[in-house]
């Protein structure tokens, strides 16, 4: 057996501290050792004591076989954009591995879990649903896709391609049609003089660049005749990009003039029933926003729904079953005091945010994946025309926009689930529609 070691050595005729006394040269040698003699009955006896040890941890009937989306050991049940799909509902699976479903909350879903909905469907395919706040998501939700952090949530079409033209690589598995005009609107105090969007000339609108209100405000000021006044070009109103609790203090605060909303959100919600605020108007009727922007989709990301689009059509039937158990079966307040309880919200705040036609979910799909393709491209092409300063720098193509929406999960695909009934009164945008101030009883 060789050993070895270093040995320091100075250059010759010094003292090792003058001269080049701080350089110093690293020597190898070697010297021989007896090898050791060690008896047979010990190495057996080691042997048999590690044997023994790895059989427990891996048999142990307490021992957690689940584990997180984000860790490495999921890398192997993925596939990247490029790759074919991998997994199906007739996939083998390893025994004994919980396949995770992070999903964003919201009150069909709270419901749905309550019920246990979701374990029927899940269990049977050997996964489980882990509900995900959304209000604590924020900037962060792309990010949070790309970690295996979430998986699934519902989304309009707007932010959803502000997403894949950033780059990230997201799918549509689910579309619904048009929305009613109130499902965005711009708010101004209770106390402000401005009465109209023509009265925020030369003023300061806040809003969310990566939602869908700073849209259908966008949209509701051209046709007021006003233009944003943004980095790209000058204009008449002045946005701020601020979302969340900083925007509605900015708001009430002064200073900013005006915010675009979702009514339905619950911070927001709270601001008209407190008697804070209050809207000059709504997203243009029957407009780009209401009949594209506006829509509701459910997304995910492409390496997901390969590997796991029996899971992405499981959730579409929980879905389908808790909105026609609200929607048919006229159950809000049911739903309401559910949510109520995970937000920790007034049951009225949750009662509005799901019944109202500002509501974001709880809509019926809609089959035709050419359809949501064909209003994907026509929205695109009216936002870049008008200027819209995302995707007139990062333009997205027509084969981009074509492979954004999944075809298995819509009609004819092999994944689909038929989400439709009774339509809920959110899912109207009647061209006819005059401004109504909304009022949260």
């Amino acid at each position: 057996m060789k050993v070895f070691s270093r040995t320091k050595r100075t250059p010759a005729g010094t003292a090792g501290t003058a001269g080049g006394g701080r350089h110093h040269r690293w020597q190898r040698t070697t010297r021989h050792l007896a090898p050791a003699k060690i008896a047979p009955s010990l190495l057996i006896g080691t042997a048999c004591i590690f044997a023994a040890i790895i059989a427990l941890f891996f048999l142990s009937p307490e021992r957690d076989n689940t584990f997180s989306p984000a860790t490495p050991a999921t890398t192997s049940a993925t596939t990247s954009a490029g790759n074919a799909p991998t997994g199906s509902a007739s996939a083998p699976r390893p025994t004994g591995v919980v396949r995770e479903v992070r999903a964003g909350l919201n009150a069909w879903a709270v419901l749905a879990e309550q019920k246990g909905w979701f374990a029927e469907e899940f269990d049977k395919l050997g996964a489980r649903v882990t509900l995900v706040d959304r209000r604590v998501v924020g900037n962060a939700e792309a990010a949070l896709f790309e970690r295996g952090d979430l998986h699934i949530a519902e989304r309009m079409a707007y932010p959803s391609l502000q997403h894949k033209a950033n780059g990230f690589d997201f799918v549509i598995v689910w579309a619904s049609g048009d929305c009613h005009p109130r499902r965005a609107t711009t708010v101004v105090r209770a106390d402000s003089p401005y009465k109209t969007l023509a009265d925020l000339r030369g003023k300061r609108i806040g809003g969310h660049r990566l939602g869908c209100p700073y849209f259908a405000t966008f949209e509701a000021l051209r046709a007021a005749g006003l233009e944003w006044d943004t980095k790209l070009k000058k204009g008449d109103v002045r946005f701020v990009n601020i979302t969340g609790a900083p925007a509605i203090n900015a708001l009430l605060a002064g200073e900013i003039d005006a915010y675009a909303a979702h009514p339905a959100l619950p911070d927001v919600s709270a601001l008209y029933k407190r008697g804070l605020v209050r809207d000059i108007e709504t997203a243009l009727p029957a407009g780009q926003y209401t009949g594209g922007g506006g829509r509701a989709l459910v997304i995910t990301t492409r390496r997901y729904a390969d590997a796991n689009p029996d899971l992405v059509r499981a959730y579409l039937r929980v879905y389908d079953r808790a909105r026609r158990y609200i929607v048919e079966g006229e159950r809000y307040e049911e739903a309401a005091d559910a949510l109520a309880k995970a937000y920790r919200i007034p049951r009225e705040i949750a009662l509005f945010g799901i019944r109202d036609e500002s509501s974001l979910s709880l809509n019926t799909g809609r089959a035709n994946a050419d359809e949501a393709v064909a209003g994907l491209h026509k929205f695109l092409a009216w936002a870049v025309a008008k200027g819209d300063d995302l995707f007139g720098t990062k333009p997205l193509t027509r084969e981009q926009v074509n492979e954004f929406v999944d075809r298995r999960f819509f009609e004819g695909g092999e994944f689909y689930v038929a989400t439709g009934g009774k339509q809920h009164c959110s899912e109207s945008s009647p061209a006819d529609y005059k401004f109504q101030p909304t009022v949260v009883k």
